[in-house]
């Protein structure tokens, strides 16, 4: 079988490990492991395993391409999918007292008969009640 295979920049060979046999030919399926490494837009190291399975009919230069293809891939798509910062943690914060107030006022407004939400305390200073009406 393949010896000595030449891998893409960016990627480490981790060998082989048997997968089985062709039902049709009985040769024997190997399963050919290599690491990719890829950075996005903003520097984040993404990771994979690809795994290019071959027989004994299978070339040393199909294998290389196969793999050659499976890297390229992996590096596009990561290139593509990551293209929007991640969110710090001061914004995760902010994101999530917006949610939780959010879920906490229409809790309110479905235990209200009038749609409307009464906060006490707040207000024009005659009723001291301050409504906000239920939107739809």
């Amino acid at each position: 079988m393949a010896t000595e295979l030449w891998t893409p920049a960016g990627t480490a060979y981790n060998g082989i490990i048997p997968a089985g046999r062709n039902m049709e030919t009985g040769s024997q399926i190997v399963s050919h492991q290599i690491r990719v490494e890829a950075k996005d837009l903003f520097g984040k190291v993404h990771k994979q395993i690809i795994r290019v399975l071959a027989d004994d009919e299978t070339s040393q230069s199909e294998i290389e391409d196969m793999m050659g293809h499976a890297a390229e891939n992996f590096v596009a798509e990561v290139r593509e999918k990551y293209t929007k910062r991640p969110a710090t943690e001061n914004e995760r914060k902010q994101i999530g007292k917006a949610l939780n107030e959010y879920l906490n006022n229409r809790t309110k407004r479905r235990e209200s008969t009038s749609n409307k939400i009464y906060f006490e305390g707040i207000g024009n200073g005659k009723t001291n009640r301050h409504t906000i009406k239920r939107h739809h």
